[in-house]
């Protein structure tokens, strides 16, 4: 694992926050609570370690989308409709070569949002939207489904943008806005590293025939 995946799972456990800074967001940080001497059942135990899974690929997912991120400033915003209703939380991260800025809060948010879109009785999506240093403004998608980001395609982007998603009204486009074909966000390999080479994954700069 690089510094910088362990750096952003330790924050989405809590370990890298200042227990002295009031972030408002102890419910949902990834830490077990004490348990004194009561021992679970079988049933609780089941659904912490289902808890636990759903959170590690949701975080396995965030990072995954943040290595496919080019230059810019992006706009990250994480949707799971759930049987208890809505949540939406955004993140605003900016990437600068194979360096990712972002705010570890927002970040845990985000992969909670993203944790609860995958639970089997939900649905969600992860929009980002993304300023270039060229300028240009683009969106993309991705829908949460079967537990990992399934890339929207530019016409579905594009009708999320256009159409009222209660009435099916037409809406007018944002001005200078690209619709784009989201990239596939591919998953974590067994051996602890990702399908390409990403920002948080150390690049293997040897020749190709000397690569394992």
């Amino acid at each position: 694992m690089s510094e910088h995946q362990d750096h952003v799972r330790q924050s989405l456990e809590g370990q890298n926050v200042d227990p002295s800074e009031d972030l408002g967001i102890d419910a949902m940080r990834w830490t077990p609570a004490p348990t004194g001497n009561t021992v679970p059942d079988a049933t609780t135990t089941a659904a912490i370690a289902e808890a636990h899974a759903l959170l590690d690929q949701a975080t396995n997912a965030f990072l995954a989308l943040v290595d496919l991120l080019e230059d810019g400033d992006h706009r990250v915003v994480a949707v799971a409709s759930t049987p208890q209703g809505e949540l939406t939380e955004c993140q605003e991260l900016t990437v600068i070569g194979d360096a990712v800025v972002l705010d570890e809060a927002e970040a845990l948010r985000v992969t909670v949002t993203v944790a609860a879109a995958m639970v089997a009785c939900s649905t969600g999506s992860v929009v980002v939207r993304t300023s270039a240093p060229n300028g240009v403004e683009s969106v993309r998608g991705w829908a949460v489904r079967h537990g990992w980001l399934r890339p929207l395609r530019e016409p579905e982007i594009r009708q999320a943008y256009t159409v009222d998603a209660e009435t099916g009204a037409p809406l007018d486009p944002p001005p200078d806005l690209e619709f784009r074909q989201a990239e596939r966000v591919p998953r974590l390999e067994a051996e602890g590293g990702y399908e390409s080479a990403s920002h948080t994954a150390p690049r293997d700069n040897r020749p190709p025939n000397q690569r394992n």
